[in-house]
């Protein structure tokens, strides 16, 4: 496991000169989670919150949370929702997001690197990209009523172009981690172990590879 020594002494040192009296305000440890579209990644943080037993928690107890980025797209005008209706809008854009809010998993996570920077943990769903689009397929036109011509129009003129611009640059260099070791590593600091930072990533080279189709239906892309 890597690890900053930076900000791990300086976390040491300001423990040791806090008061006995003073309360301990324990700073949110970040994980971020990217991929293509329909590579997994709602289902390895589902997966992930399942083997943690998070997901049978009530939420107001949870000590882990996800946050999609899919919950903060700009709100469309009506021509662009229209657009959007014909599979004409560009969703996987960097300006179709609203840059104002903290992203925690998304197709766009790490574009930015003031917010990749936030992250002590950096995860990449990678894919078959043939994979992905049968899934793609699949999705839009079970969940969202779409024609085939549509998705794919959309897929070819939007979606992979995006893809291979905005974000597989970004995350060729993202660690590939296997699920088993995410969890276990999540584990070790929930319990208090090992709570120092790293802005790397820990040692494993194994890719999050997910079979389920479970992505959120209620995603406009």
């Amino acid at each position: 496991m890597t690890l900053n020594k930076n900000m791990a002494g300086d976390s040491e040192t300001h423990l040791r000169d806090r008061p006995e009296n003073a309360e301990i305000i324990r700073q949110p440890f970040l994980i971020g989670v990217s991929g293509g579209t329909a590579s997994g990644k709602s289902s390895v943080c589902e997966k992930i919150m399942e083997m943690l037993g998070q997901n049978k928690i009530d939420h107001h107890q949870r000590q882990v949370a996800i946050l999609s980025q899919d919950s903060f797209y700009k709100v469309l005008t009506p021509d662009q929702k229209a657009k959007a209706q014909k599979g004409q809008y560009n969703f996987d854009h960097p300006d179709a997001f609203d840059k104002t809010f903290l992203f925690i998993f998304g197709i766009l996570m790490f574009y930015s690197q003031d917010i990749r920077e936030l992250f002590q943990m950096k995860l990449f769903v990678d894919t078959d990209p043939d994979t992905r689009l049968s899934r793609r397929v699949l999705r839009d036109i079970s969940q969202r009523g779409r024609e085939l011509e549509q998705v794919l129009a959309q897929y070819i003129t939007f979606v992979k172009p995006a893809f291979e611009e905005f974000c597989l640059p970004v995350n060729k260099k993202i660690c590939r981690l296997a699920i088993n070791l995410i969890v276990q590593h999540i584990q070790d600091i929930l319990n208090g172990g090992p709570n120092k930072r790293h802005n790397g990533c820990m040692n494993g080279h194994s890719t999050p590879r997910q079979r389920r189709t479970s992505e959120s239906s209620s995603r406009p892309h």
